[in-house]
């Protein structure tokens, strides 16, 4: 999967959007005709997890209870051809597009 980060620097009195579906749009508009496939939120520590979508336990969770952003990557890229990986360090927000 390729990562692109996209890094937006506070510029006073302005800052950046941080909301998932702000950031979405950009990222589609930005890769068109790309679409979302998967998205993190480390700050809401929340993902869009294609197992629990088919109410199964989420594999995506350590022992001691932490994200494993590695197999989320690989889950997404198995189970919904992501080939991009979004990160957005302003708002700790990564989204996946296929």
């Amino acid at each position: 999967m390729e990562i692109v980060t996209i890094n937006i620097e506070p510029n006073s009195p302005y800052r950046a959007s941080e909301t998932m579906a702000d950031l979405r749009n950009a990222a589609e508009s930005m890769y068109f005709p790309m679409k979302t496939a998967g998205f993190w939120d480390s700050r809401l520590d929340f993902h869009l997890c294609p197992e629990e979508e088919r109410r199964q336990e989420c594999p995506h969770r350590l022992a001691n209870g932490e994200f494993d952003i590695a197999a989320y990557s690989r889950s997404l890229e198995r189970t919904r051809h992501a080939t991009l990986q979004l990160e957005f360090p302003h708002a700790q927000i990564t989204i996946y597009l296929r």
